[in-house]
């Protein structure tokens, strides 16, 4: 029985945007306020530094809180579909979210100051330098990593095995892959580097309800960016 590493798909992790920035005063929402609002949703979902965010949005700091520990555990459900982890335990999950608040502390982004387009709709420019992270990882598995991990199970014969031994021995095997996944990421941390920065234009932009925030793509867009997982 063997795990064959596979790369990655192309797929954008969930992270939800449910909250809004809201114009101070009735006095509408200026060029400074979209960018600092822009600024503080990225602190707030990667760095997980919330007074920027709160000084703009009406949200309490447990909100803040709950929302990005909300953001880690989505992405640590997408780690675990990228690295064909099947059972994604209460105690594994909690891992790997402790993983990615020390990978996301490496992330860099600069966001421009807002560009009025019209009465409700402004643009800024955020660029983002990818972290590469999942490269070395993916180089560690591919360089023998991965081998070394199946042959410890050369000599297994699940074939022989009952469908309660087989499911007892699959979950410790599993559980013991993500292990090596997580080490590997962490054992790579200092190496960590930058891919060729790319820029976005996003949109804060006046809903219906008029309230002000930034479409779901445009987050998404930018979320992909963060961290880049096409290895």
């Amino acid at each position: 029985m063997r795990r064959l590493f596979k790369r990655a798909c192309a797929l954008i992790p969930a992270l939800a945007l449910v909250l809004s920035l809201t114009a101070c005063g009735g006095g509408g929402v200026s060029a400074f306020d979209a960018t600092k609002y822009i600024q503080g949703l990225l602190n707030k979902t990667y760095l997980g530094e919330f007074d920027e965010y709160m000084n703009v949005v009406d949200i309490t700091e447990n909100e803040c809180e709950d929302d990005y520990i909300s953001g880690l555990e989505s992405e640590a459900e997408y780690f675990a579909s990228v690295f064909q982890i099947d059972n994604l335990t209460d105690d594994i999950k909690a891992d790997i979210v402790d993983l990615y608040k020390e990978i996301y502390s490496y992330s860099k982004y600069t966001v421009s100051a807002a560009t009025k387009q019209d009465d409700k709709t402004y643009s800024v420019k955020v660029t983002v330098e990818p972290i590469d992270i999942f490269h070395l990882v993916a180089d560690a598995l591919n360089g023998g990593a991965a081998d070394d991990f199946n042959a410890q199970y050369d000599d297994v014969d699940v074939a022989s095995m009952s469908d309660d031994e087989y499911d007892t021995f699959y979950a410790a095997y599993d559980a013991a892959w993500a292990q090596l996944i997580i080490d590997l990421t962490r054992e790579k941390l200092p190496e960590l580097g930058y891919l060729d920065s790319s820029s976005l234009l996003v949109q804060v932009a006046e809903d219906e309800d008029g309230l002000w925030g930034i479409p779901q793509s445009d987050f998404d867009n930018l979320d992909w960016l963060i961290i880049d997982y096409n290895f």
